[in-house]
């Protein structure tokens, strides 16, 4: 999976930086994000060490991987879908906005690959918020209650928060979507991305508690750095000094949280 993302991912960052998408392939910004959810999941799925784990109470056993992860993956698309017509048609809780066709159909306003970013933005910010342990080594109970999987949730706001900072005005410019009124973070109000971290957060609860190996961090830190990369670059061609500072920012932390990550 991780290889058709990427080949997706520069072929388009190649056309978005140099000339624009042609009209044939308008198509592919929506594949974009299934391929970024598809990935993301991908990676959740590859957590070793989470099914390998002695307490079989806690992991389901080594052969429901796929099972745990289709269940939150559709709760978050159907939570993701439905926030995003409510926003559309009432303003709330993001703010005044509509979307273009850009990024696909629309159902009742809302592009139906939308569902997708969110399961992407939330595993993606999941991976980089769960323990990282070594094969074989048994992970502390407290890392599997539930005040860790709320705390797990805050972190995911964060890491979605920096992403939609970039996300959000290049989206804007580009044409992906229109906002209403002005002000906010380059004419994105503040609303929108405290409602990110809220509603990404709660989405959260719905996935398991990962342990992932080094690799599976390394990789899942590639991922969101990418997409950090490829939107920021837009922003500096857009002239959005801000998102391409939260871009830098945000490849920086990820970096550093997985260089020094010493939990478990």
């Amino acid at each position: 999976m991780g290889w058709l993302f990427w080949i997706w991912y520069a072929i388009g960052a190649a056309l978005l930086l140099t000339i624009r998408v042609p009209e044939v392939l308008d198509f592919s910004n929506g594949l974009f994000l299934v391929f970024y959810a598809l990935y993301a999941l991908y990676l959740m799925k590859r957590h070793q060490v989470y099914w390998q784990l002695s307490d079989r109470s806690v992991t389901g056993g080594k052969s429901k991987p796929y099972v745990r992860l289709l269940l939150p993956a559709v709760i978050i698309w159907l939570g993701g879908m439905s926030l995003e017509w409510i926003g559309v048609h009432t303003g709330w809780p993001f703010g005044e906005y509509e979307y273009t066709p850009v990024l696909g159909s629309l159902i009742f306003g809302v592009p139906w690959t939308l569902g997708f970013g969110w399961i992407g933005v939330v595993a993606g910010g999941a991976l980089l918020s769960s323990a990282r342990v070594e094969t074989g080594r048994q992970v502390p109970a407290a890392v599997r209650s539930w005040s860790a999987r709320l705390l797990r949730a805050v972190k995911i706001g964060i890491w979605i928060i920096i992403l939609d900072l970039v996300l959000d005005p290049v989206a804007h410019a580009r044409g992906f979507w229109h906002w209403g009124g002005s002000g906010g973070f380059y004419g994105v109000p503040w609303s929108n991305f405290i409602a990110w971290f809220v509603v990404g957060g709660v989405l959260s609860l719905t996935l398991p508690i990962l342990f992932i190996t080094r690799k599976v961090h390394r990789q899942a830190t590639f991922l969101y750095q990418g997409m950090l990369l490829l939107f920021g670059l837009l922003a500096w061609k857009a002239g959005i000094e801000g998102s391409m500072l939260a871009a830098a920012l945000g490849i920086l932390l990820a970096e550093g949280s997985y260089r020094y990550d010493t939990r478990a």
